[in-house]
């Protein structure tokens, strides 16, 4: 099966669902979610869990180091890649449930929007939330061999080169917000 779309379409669709959802939940609850999102990234993605372990198994040595233990500063182990959570399936599944669990201690921990002001700001928080998703999926795909279990012959989109885009975007989105907090401040002195 051979969707119609390429990969710049689908990484479009994609960010425009970001957008609605940015713009529905608000600012404060998609702060609350993108601090998810890239807690996940950070921890699950193979490059940057690599690093992050050689940063702290370096750490520690040098800590020890530092307090006279007089041993040599070791380099960290090697790891190998995405082994360590069981398989690319349940890296997968972790990375879902970490983001999921954002978006619902976001719901839970702030209200509603209030403001319209509220809804447009939180387009930006959304946008670099979405972008940080489609990273990670891609990375995944290529994992994999570049494609997924479900045979679908589209190349996974490559964020990084929709960089501007992604700024444009919240400028815009920044723009609107404070116009509409502009209006706001207008009708509230009359």
């Amino acid at each position: 099966m051979v969707l119609p779309l390429t990969s710049q379409q689908c990484f479009f669709i994609t960010i425009i669902a970001f957008i609605i959802m940015g713009f529905s939940r608000g600012w404060r609850r998609e702060v609350m979610s993108l601090v998810f999102v890239l807690l996940a990234v950070v921890l699950i993605h193979p490059d940057t869990s690599d690093v992050l372990n050689g940063f702290l198994a370096r750490l520690g040595n040098f800590i020890s180091y530092l307090g006279g233990s007089g041993g040599q500063l070791n380099a960290p182990p090697s790891s190998s890649g995405i082994s360590f959570l069981g398989g690319p399936f349940w890296s997968l599944v972790i990375f879902v449930l970490i983001v999921v669990l954002g978006y619902y201690v976001g719901n839970r921990v702030f209200p509603p929007p209030s403001t319209t002001h509220d809804r447009f700001i939180g387009i930006i928080p959304a946008v670099i939330s979405g972008a940080f998703v489609l990273f990670y999926l891609s990375s995944y795909a290529k994992s994999n061999g570049g494609s997924a279990n479900l045979q679908v012959q589209v190349a996974p989109p490559d964020p990084s080169t929709f960089v501007p885009v992604i700024f444009v975007l919240a400028l815009i989105a920044l723009v609107i917000g404070l116009i509409a907090s502009r209006f706001k401040k207008a009708s509230g002195k009359k």
